[in-house]
């Protein structure tokens, strides 16, 4: 099977671990003239260093005083201003620079160089901007502390309830682990970086009883950006947070950013910029998508082009952080993914939950059974096996798969299903394709009418509390409800580890880190979820195993609360932060 050339040559040079020769000026500013486009944008960011320790500052600034010189196109000025702003050029002067651009990339540039900005915004985003450029936005001021204070960044998703949009398991996650950091003396407080919902309010927001604090970062969009987008809003980004954080008494000692794209390319700007140290989480994806999506000639070149870029920002971070880490259980595969790395320059650390929530006042398994516009269990569901799922409506989910993969089985027969995830109202594209398709799967199967339940996302809490309800009433049959993950692959899956935790028995797929904690048999079950097939196949066993997976149900309960407990996985965590910022 045949490679596309572009991804050919690509993983050539990264498996021989082959770095190019740091490019002149001229042809690295020219190569942002010729395609200036947002990606190109971010991939000259991260050049500028190593042409500035090979051919000086003064060339480099200089070509691009020649360049802003030359062209009368704003955008390539705004863009040749922002990599100016981010590196601290000075190749105009103020009044030159006000003659050439307007907006947000003129004040980014007048900010770094200490001049003052005066302007009319156009938008509610560029009135916040000039309003915090004029102190005009109150923000809160945190007391100072003498331990390390620590950022973690989280662009994709956000606080919102974990299963809806982009909020997934880092939500819970970062949560979870900013509680327990914060409860040691030997980190200081923690802040979270998201963006915020709509560009027209600033929120720094202290959670109550904790140092934690929460920071929105706006961005000149409508709608919650998506990784694609993320290139063209890396200067704002980045612009913000050296801003906000030290206004606010938030300057942090050590930033941990998490995701291969341009947001965390962002973050990191941020942290050079106020002399913080760098963590990177890298994980094989999307090393791993750039190998298996394309494989043929003929294919999306778009999508294969921004794989492509997220494995360029990928190496981009691994190379900038002060340590690079990855998820327990996944370090051989990065390791074959980066030749830079080594087993003695790559930690890894395990991720964690915190102990299962208070009982609800309500019963939540009868939630199942309330009528609804979208499908919910009937009587004849009480007393079977529950096969539970939660998480994002999202094509790596494989939601519609499991749907399949159960009907195909006949297990709408012997077991009830539950799916769980999605906003209630305003889905994101890829909510409703995957909810339509799951619903049309629904349809066309009478005999799921009342074995199959669909609910939005519910909060963290609720979903934890339904886990244990269900387990402390396993069926007639003596046989444990399970949680069915069908996912392509999860690089950890802390919707897996809280739903062990519960003790309800826990299926999964092969591909990816639940390895590392599932033993099959023992304490879980691994399945094949590349096809429906597999995936029915696999979940028919399991369920037909019947009572004698109640032990496995209760050994997988054990191994999470031994080995997972937050206060236990920020253990690690506390000390690379405190060797760091040391």
């Amino acid at each position: 099977m045949r490679t596309h050339p572009e991804v050919q040559r690509e993983l050539r040079a990264r498996s021989a671990g082959s770095t190019l020769p740091p490019a002149r000026p001229r042809d690295l500013v020219g190569a942002f003239l010729r395609d200036p486009c947002p990606a190109t944008f971010s991939l000259t960011c991260e050049q500028v260093p190593a042409t500035v320790e090979e051919h000086g500052a003064g060339a480099t600034s200089g070509e691009l005083r020649r360049a802003l010189s030359s062209t009368q196109d704003r955008e390539v000025v705004a863009g040749l201003l922002d990599i100016a702003s981010l590196h601290r050029f000075a190749p105009l002067s103020a009044d030159k620079a006000r003659a050439r651009a307007g907006g947000p990339p003129l004040w980014r540039y007048l900010d770094a160089l200490g001049e003052p900005v005066d302007d009319c915004p156009s938008s509610p985003y560029q009135k916040l901007m000039l309003d915090l450029l004029h102190d005009d936005v109150p923000l809160p001021l945190a007391r100072p502390v003498t331990a390390p204070t620590i950022a973690q960044s989280m662009l994709i998703g956000g606080t919102a309830r974990p299963g809806e949009g982009a909020s997934g398991g880092l939500t819970v996650f970062l949560s979870s682990l900013a509680g327990a950091l914060v409860q040691r003396r030997d980190v200081g407080r923690v802040i979270t970086v998201v963006l915020a919902p709509e560009p027209t309010t600033v929120t720094v927001r202290k959670t109550p009883g904790l140092d934690h604090w929460t920071v929105h970062v706006p961005v000149d969009s409508p709608v919650a950006l998506a990784q694609q987008e993320m290139a063209r809003h890396r200067a704002g980004i980045t612009w913000w947070l050296t801003k906000l954080l030290p206004r606010c008494g938030l300057t942090p000692d050590v930033v941990h950013v998490r995701y291969s794209d341009d947001g965390s390319l962002a973050v990191a700007d941020a942290a050079r910029l106020l002399g913080a140290k760098l963590v990177f989480t890298v994980t094989p994806d999307p090393h791993r998508h750039l190998a298996e999506r394309h494989l043929e000639d003929a294919g999306d070149l778009t999508a294969m082009r921004f794989d492509l870029h997220r494995v360029r920002a990928a190496d981009h971070l691994v190379r900038r952080a002060d340590q690079v880490i990855t998820i327990g259980g996944g370090q051989d595969e990065v390791l074959a993914h980066f030749p830079r790395l080594t087993t003695g320059t790559l930690l890894a650390l395990e991720e964690g939950i915190t102990p299962g929530p208070a009982p609800a006042e309500r019963s939540l398994v009868e939630e199942l059974f309330v009528p609804s516009a979208l499908p919910r269990l009937d009587g004849g569901a009480r007393g079977l096996p529950v096969l539970l799922n939660v998480g994002r409506l999202h094509p790596m989910k494989q939601q519609p798969l499991l749907v399949r993969a159960w009907l195909e089985a006949g297990l709408q027969h012997r077991t009830a299903l539950v799916v769980m995830g999605g906003s209630s109202t305003d889905r994101t594209p890829d909510e409703q394709a995957v909810l339509d398709e799951v619903l049309a799967l629904a349809r066309s199967t009478p005999t799921a009418r009342g074995r199959l339940a669909v609910l939005p996302a519910w909060s963290n809490d609720d979903v934890r509390r339904l886990q244990h309800e269900l387990a402390a009433a396993p069926p007639p049959s003596g046989a444990p409800h399970v949680y069915a993950c069908s996912s392509v692959k999860e690089e950890f899956g802390i919707a897996v580890l809280e739903a062990m935790e519960a003790g309800l028995l826990a299926v999964g797929p092969r591909r990816g880190g639940l390895s590392c904690y599932v033993d099959q048999g023992r304490n879980g079950f691994l399945v094949d979820t590349s096809t429906a097939r597999s995936l029915g196949e696999g979940l028919a066993h399991v369920v037909g195993l019947g009572a004698a997976t109640a032990p496995v149900a209760a050994a997988g309960q054990r191994t999470v609360r031994e080995r997972f407990d937050i206060d236990t996985v920020a253990e690690p965590f506390a000390a690379l932060y405190g060797r760091l910022s040391g």
